[in-house]
């Protein structure tokens, strides 16, 4: 089983003067927010890690449906490398337990808000290969 730091708001969490740390599930939630999130070529060490979600969006003067179709599909592709990626550490002998893995990408939303237009609302859900059901919901702004 793997594990990775936790982070609240961009921040990581210190419990008791230890830096608190994420594994199963948990794990997998963050995971996905991570690759949604970054740009892609922001890690100069991993240019291919991330989605183009942030570039497409933020600024766009592109129609909402278009831009939701759009994020649907960038946000597939990010999902579908984050799988490879764990592909890739289980052919190297490293263990991920089956509940931070992804076996299926079930459903991905993309919505503007009603109140704010501005404002997109995400929600992804997959299945992991310990068969449990993940929902990972997420904001992202166009300004």
């Amino acid at each position: 089983m793997s594990f990775d730091f936790k982070i609240k708001n961009g921040d990581l969490v210190i419990s008791n003067g230890e830096l608190e740390t994420v594994v199963d599930s948990e794990k997998l939630i963050q995971d996905i927010l991570k690759i949604c999130i970054t740009p892609v070529g922001s890690d100069p060490l991993n240019p291919w890690y991330g989605s183009y979600l942030s570039k497409t969006v933020i600024g766009s003067s592109e129609d909402a449906k278009f831009l939701m179709t759009v994020s649907k599909e960038q946000l597939r592709k990010a999902l579908e490398n984050l799988k490879q990626l764990q592909l890739l550490q289980i052919r190297q002998y490293q263990q991920i337990s089956a509940d931070e893995q992804i076996a299926d990408i079930r459903s991905i939303s993309v919505r503007q808000n009603e109140l704010n237009p501005t404002v997109f609302e995400i929600e992804i859900i997959v299945i992991t290969r310990g068969l449990k059901p993940i929902t990972n919901r997420f904001r992202l702004s166009t300004i």
